[in-house]
């Protein structure tokens, strides 16, 4: 557990709003927090906040395993205070990440309502609190684009008439095709059955060679006029987190 400090004790000097802001809201605790201790625990359903204002914070994210991932290191000091779970004030009430001191941290533990008292006569602080909300939606929308990257697919549109060969036997997949219209024949001669996507794993075509980078077992052709989404094997990793449910089944068979 923290300790509890005397704000009778602490350095204002450089910063002329934290006097008025404890004056205006002295039920505001100020903390000790020691090597290792929590300031805030990822999945908690809190909303309250604090300014750290000597010290430095740890900010980590649980891995499925159980193993703490470091996201971020963040120096802290009289002059540059930083302000710790803002995004809970707005609604996100589960913390999305664990933060912990390293080494010894002094932090005003505030609640929402000390937050509305900033925002409305504490321009500094509020200053402050703008920059973060900036930073933060930077690094979700750098998120957000990562994550599309890892899912996306870049699949391409194509058009072939009858008797197009769209897969060949013996040649290594290059790409994955997704039969949208028309219908395909699998095989030549007797043998050969016509398909449709209905038919198909998810419509698609040489799934097989695609997921074990291996050459097709069969010639597919187009038996009729059809419309394709062809998506190439750069792509192959966002595919496996697409659809693995299909993945799974295809290679466990």
């Amino acid at each position: 557990m923290p300790d509890q400090l005397d704000p009778a004790t602490l350095d204002l000097a450089s910063d002329p709003e934290l006097g008025p802001l404890l004056a205006a809201c002295p039920d505001i605790a100020v903390l000790r927090f020691r090597d290792g201790e929590l300031l805030v625990v990822e999945g908690e359903d809190s909303q309250d906040l604090f300014i750290v204002r000597k010290g430095s914070l740890v900010v980590e994210k649980a891995l499925p395993n159980g193993t703490m991932r470091p996201l971020a290191q963040i120096e802290c000091s009289v002059d540059a205070p930083v302000i710790i779970g803002e995004m809970a004030y707005f609604g996100a009430q589960h913390r999305t990440a664990t933060v912990r001191a390293v080494g010894a941290c002094q932090a005003l533990h505030l609640k929402p309502a000390h937050l509305d008292a900033i925002m409305a006569g504490f321009p500094g602080l509020t200053r402050i609190l703008c920059r973060q909300f900036t930073t933060r939606l930077k690094e979700a929308n750098d998120e957000l684009r990562d994550l599309r990257a890892r899912f996306d697919l870049a699949a391409q549109r194509r058009m072939v008439q009858p008797g197009e060969v769209l897969l060949r036997v013996g040649i290594p997949a290059e790409s994955l095709l997704q039969l949208v219209m028309g219908a395909v024949r699998f095989g030549e001669g007797e043998g050969s059955v016509v398909r449709r996507a209905e038919d198909l794993p998810e419509g698609f075509l040489g799934l097989d060679a695609f997921l074990w980078s291996a050459t097709h077992d069969t010639t597919v052709t187009a038996e009729e006029a059809c419309f394709l989404a062809v998506i190439g094997m750069d792509r192959r990793e966002a595919f496996i987190r697409s659809h693995p449910g299909l993945v799974l089944k295809v290679l466990g068979s």
